[in-house]
């Protein structure tokens, strides 16, 4: 138990030392969402009244949907990075679970995600809903952790099918566009026809930014917490599932 947890500690520092390397892409998390929705509520303003409501909806929805994108990613893109330095094979024959090293990897981009999320709209929800907008912010970070467990068992079946197929570039670039798409975080999902709304819904990006985004103006419905709750469960089992799975059919006929 101690082993797996020193080398969990020690995946955590090697990844936050990797991502302190590169400090604009932390810039970029705080602050493209306001350049993103304060873009898009220019455009809107000139057919119809933009209020704060509508920006912190742009806003947060795009905060959900980068933060996403990184989570499903993480996994697969540290898997790729590790067989292209040839040492995906020692880790694989190490006694050491992959779970445990993908979960350190993945846990990194989660504090490193609710950081961002944290810094960027503090001065938004202050400013909108003073210090009642901090309290809400507080229940809104907890649900943003919630929501990035299932995105992180997805993360998990994306690392899978990466060890499997060895493209990790191809498979994101087919994935990304999809998940964006099917995001419901960004646009009003009603005028949408049935059959996407349906996928939406199962996805839990819309869960997430639905709960985030009630709790923030003061609505959240206990239904949406529990939708969200049962959402990671799923998603995690899948995950875990399947990674499984592809990794045993890797150890059988090689990396």
């Amino acid at each position: 138990m101690r082993s797996r947890l020193g080398v969990f500690y020690a995946v955590m520092i090697n990844e936050l030392k990797i991502i302190s390397r590169e400090p604009g892409g932390l810039v970029l998390l705080i602050i493209l969402p306001y350049f993103i929705a304060g873009g898009m509520a220019f455009i809107a303003s000139f057919f119809t009244k933009i209020t704060s409501n509508v920006f912190i909806r742009q806003f947060v929805g795009f905060e959900v949907l980068m933060l996403s994108m990184i989570m499903v990613q993480t996994g697969a893109r540290f898997l790729n990075e590790e067989r292209n330095g040839g040492r995906l094979e020692f880790l694989l024959a190490s006694p050491t679970s992959m779970y445990v090293i993908l979960l350190g990897t993945s846990m990194v981009m989660i504090i490193v995600d609710i950081g961002a999320f944290t810094i960027a709209s503090l001065p938004l929800l202050y400013l909108n809903y003073g210090l009642i907008g901090m309290i809400r912010l507080t229940i809104a970070l907890l649900l943003l952790f919630i929501g990035l467990l299932p995105l992180y068992g997805l993360g998990l079946l994306m690392s899978g099918i990466v060890i499997k197929l060895k493209d990790a570039d191809t498979i994101m670039n087919i994935v990304t566009p999809i998940l964006t798409i099917l995001s419901g975080a960004t646009y009003p999902i009603y005028v949408l026809p049935w059959w996407i709304k349906d996928l939406i819904y199962v996805l839990p990006m819309y869960i997430t930014f639905s709960s985030m985004y009630m709790e923030i103006m003061g609505n959240t419905g206990l239904s949406l917490i529990l939708n969200l709750i049962l959402s990671a469960i799923i998603y995690l089992l899948l995950g875990v599932t399947a990674y499984a799975s592809f990794e045993k059919e890797i150890k059988r006929g090689g990396v």
